[in-house]
């Protein structure tokens, strides 16, 4: 689902995911932190105005 959002709107931000998939703050932060890892996303901007965008393979 995040990654279908980034396809259409570029970016999501920890709390637009929140929204999206319905869960805690802590447990989507966990999931968006392990996508990076995973190189899936990256990230841009710090703290409150961070967004993950898709990580260019």
């Amino acid at each position: 689902m995040i990654v279908k959002y980034i396809e259409v709107n570029d970016c999501i931000t920890n709390k637009e995911a929140r929204k999206l998939l319905g869960l805690a703050d802590s447990t989507t932060k966990r999931m968006l932190n392990e996508m990076v890892k995973e190189d899936i996303l990256k990230i841009e901007g710090e703290r409150k105005a961070r967004k993950y965008l898709l990580s260019k393979r």
